[in-house]
């Protein structure tokens, strides 16, 4: 069977075609890290922040405000935020905190701009304080309440991850869609199936051997492209900073009323393990499509429209049942924020809480592989009988 395993890996890295996406795929993944990160507000802003002599200003600001989040530490934050604002009156060259810049969205008095209130103070050489500024409190903003309370600290830099996160899915999906999509029908399309098929272990080692191989490739995509997309996060912002901060406090993502007490690094393993399963479901898909079509242009086409497909699919059904099955499918929720936004439904996606709902998903994804797998081993052994 080992023997088997490596003909059928030799086949598929060998090939010219895999070596050519291999290539496109790290040119891809360099762009999406470029957008995502590179090019992100947070890094504009603090090559902009350093211009003007702020060094690491949003971790500076983002480490002295961590910890437990109440009211308390929101007039903290806006306090220093207000008077580093004032402290410049050239806006060219005022700092650009950005932490401060989204909570201030939120809290600061939908009936007043204060941006306008603390100009016309530095027009008369004067200056506004907090108690001058009619704050939202954390109740009334919509977060939610725990047995322990919640936590800030730095959340724009895990926020770029998970915009990048989901970039990446759609490109490994496709990767493996390529990859799966010729296990079969490329064979059928060179007329070499029979032959092989009338082999000693033709019908039996050969068929799982590929399906195994496949999957195993897909998977050793995954782990190297986050392992490369994680190495990249971690040495471009700040390490792992915030990832103890409540996910609900993450005021980029804007989800104060999520339901579950989870923080950025646990958000980012179940992402991990969504993207994981959602993928083998894209393997299993495809391997069965490849099953049943006589050549690989002709695979990869269906199968690259059954992947994309729901998302065209959800744009017509936006409401009811149908939206909700549209939903199960992982390009309709690959983006991270969509996935825990879906999840979490006040009115229930599939069930009334946001466990259930992920390990629902997990399981059906993981049921979909597993039958792919299967249909496509039966159709291809019992072909040509």
């Amino acid at each position: 069977m080992i023997e088997v395993i490596k003909c059928e890996i030799e086949k598929i890295i060998k090939t010219k075609s895999f070596l050519s996406f291999v290539i496109i795929a790290l040119i891809v993944l360099v762009g999406i890290f470029q957008v995502g990160f590179n090019y992100s507000q947070l890094s504009l802003a603090e090559i902009s922040n350093q211009k003007n002599g702020h060094i690491e200003l949003y971790r500076e600001v983002a480490n002295k405000h961590a910890g437990e989040f109440n009211d308390k530490k929101v007039k903290e934050i806006l306090s220093d935020f207000i008077e580093r604002y004032q402290s410049e009156i050239d806006g060219e060259k005022r700092p650009f905190d950005l932490f401060s810049w989204d909570i201030a969205e939120v809290f600061f008095p939908k009936d007043e701009d204060v941006y306008i209130k603390m100009n016309d103070a530095m027009e008369r050489g004067e200056k506004i304080t907090i108690d001058e500024v009619n704050l939202l409190s954390v109740k009334d903003a919509g977060f939610s309440t725990f047995s322990d309370p919640l936590k800030i600290g730095s959340y724009t830099p895990w926020n770029d991850l998970y915009t990048v996160l989901g970039a990446l899915f759609i490109l490994m999906s496709l990767l493996a869609i390529v990859i799966c999509s010729t296990v079969f029908s490329g064979e059928v399309s060179s007329n070499i199936n029979q032959l092989l098929l009338s082999t000693k272990y033709g019908r039996s080692k050969m068929i799982l051997s590929k399906i195994i191989v496949a999957t195993g490739i897909s998977i050793i995509l995954f782990i190297v492209i986050h392992a490369i997309t994680f190495m990249y996060f971690y040495f471009h912002y700040y390490a792992l900073d915030g990832w103890n901060a409540s996910i609900q406090t993450n005021f980029s993502l804007k989800l104060f009323n999520f339901p579950v007490e989870v923080n950025h690094l646990q958000v980012y393993f179940l992402i991990l393990i969504f993207q994981l399963f959602g993928l083998l479901a894209t393997v299993g898909v495809t391997l069965f499509i490849s099953s049943i079509t006589k050549s690989t242009f002709a695979s990869l086409l269906v199968a690259t429209s059954a992947f994309f497909l729901p998302l065209g699919l959800s744009s017509v059904f936006r409401t009811g049942i149908i939206h909700k099955l549209l939903c199960l499918f992982p390009i309709n929720i690959y983006n991270p924020e969509s996935m825990l936004t879906v999840m979490s439904a006040e009115k229930g996606f599939v069930f009334n809480t946001f466990a259930q709902n992920f390990v629902f998903v997990i399981c059906l994804l993981l049921v979909v592989k597993i039958l792919g797998d299967l249909v496509a081993y039966f159709k291809t052994k019992y072909s040509y009988n």
